[in-house]
């Protein structure tokens, strides 16, 4: 790609989280820098959108604490303002919504488990703080989980944990590195959900000083620049665009049915035990909607041979949280992608993914949350976004040297 202007010293293509805050890094070391991003708006997976007075994510999103995506975001001066939602609710086990264990007393309070499973739970929970994750990268879920639980009931309860925590249906590929490291966060710091959404963050990031964004560009060969970084989401779209192939694992989807509410669901929170559903009231934790009104989210988490289920979506809803006649306004996400390539254990959990460097192009660099040995969701996209526009920077400084 050329034009009539000097080449940026740095190109990203890709305008979401990994691109912005790449250019960000690269803006701040006293760099220039232009980001392509082919669609009109810029923010890809963090995109936020607002329907009749309501702020839909893509989907369900929520913060790790204490990760590395908000440490980058804290470095980065980007103001990270949200609530952690309520872990108060609801279970499901053979159709039947159960009071939640959620802690210790609704433990030993539920009935949707016998005492063995509240033990085997109980000593799970208590176990996992002490967990060496690095331990787990070559074991599947499927394995820990059958190691880790003696009952199908047990079992089950800890899978759905596991969807929960790493947004993946897919246990048997799933490295259980990644859910043990999940679950850790998930049970300690917690997450957070953000005032008006993810959106929140891309706007932060987009008008930075000294960032061109260049919105509406598509790019089909690599940029002129001294460093390029390819941050366009998952590994086909970066192979596509760097002519080479990666081996990794295969990408984890779900299906999502937003609500605006005219009230307050019935439960804040809900997650199916059996079935692969999970349901959450975001208006508890984050400002989202109007004075009065409420956002709401249930999700069915697609395994690798699942078809999406709206009307089993809208079933469970209404099973657990949901009135039919409080919802103003809904939307439907048929299939997204929550995670670009699961994290395998056949091919040693987090480090066997592509470094930022392993783009086979002196000076070309990528970053999303498929590349790099840090983290999960956001804190890889952020992580490895980190690590690139330090590539980078140092690429452009060398090549000033001489």
């Amino acid at each position: 790609m050329s034009n009539s202007s000097p080449p940026p010293d740095v190109a990203i293509v890709g305008a979401g989280l990994a691109g912005l805050a790449a250019a960000a890094f690269v803006a701040r070391a006293g760099h220039s820098v232009a980001v392509y991003e082919r669609h009109a708006e810029p923010g890809g997976f963090a995109r936020s959108t607002t329907r009749d007075g309501f702020t839909f994510n893509q989907g369900p999103h929520a913060l790790y604490r204490g990760g590395a995506a908000e440490r980058v975001l804290t470095d980065l001066g980007v103001a990270i303002d949200g609530g952690q939602p309520p872990t108060k609710g609801t279970l499901v086990l053979a159709g039947r919504p159960e009071l939640a264990p959620g802690g210790a007393l609704s433990l030993l309070q539920t009935k949707a488990l016998g005492w063995r499973e509240k033990a085997a739970i109980g000593s799970l929970m208590a176990r996992l703080p002490r967990m060496k994750a690095t331990s787990l990268a070559g074991t599947s879920v499927t394995e820990w989980i059958a190691d880790a639980t003696p009952t199908d009931r047990a079992a089950d309860l800890a899978h759905a944990l596991v969807r929960l925590a790493t947004y993946v249906h897919d246990p048997t590929t799933l490295s259980a590195e990644v859910a043990v490291r999940q679950l850790q966060v998930a049970l300690g710091p917690g997450v957070l959900y953000l005032h008006g959404g993810w959106q929140s963050l891309v706007d932060q990031l987009r008008h930075r000083p000294g960032i061109d964004v260049r919105s509406g560009t598509a790019i089909d060969t690599l940029p002129d620049a001294a460093a390029v970084i390819v941050a366009v989401g998952g590994p086909s779209a970066t192979g596509a665009l760097l002519n080479r192939s990666f081996e990794t694992g295969p990408a984890a989807t779900a299906s999502c049915l937003d609500f605006g509410l005219s009230r307050a669901p019935r439960v804040n929170f809900a997650l199916g035990g059996d079935v692969p559903f999970y349901f959450s009231n975001h208006s508890a934790a984050a400002d989202l909607a109007e004075p009065g009104t409420f956002h709401a989210a249930a999700v069915q988490y697609l395994g690798p041979d699942d078809e999406p289920d709206p009307d089993a979506i809208a079933a469970f809803a209404r099973l657990v949280a949901v009135d039919a006649d409080a919802i103003l306004t809904s939307r439907k996400l048929h299939r997204m992608t929550t995670v670009t390539a699961i994290p395998t254990a056949d091919q040693g959990g987090l480090a066997g993914r592509p470094g930022v460097a392993d783009t086979g192009l002196d000076n070309v660099f990528m970053a999303g949350d498929w590349v790099g040995p840090t983290g999960h969701l956001t804190d890889a996209v952020l992580a490895s976004a980190e690590v690139a526009a330090q590539a980078s920077i140092a690429a452009v400084e060398r090549q000033r040297r001489g």
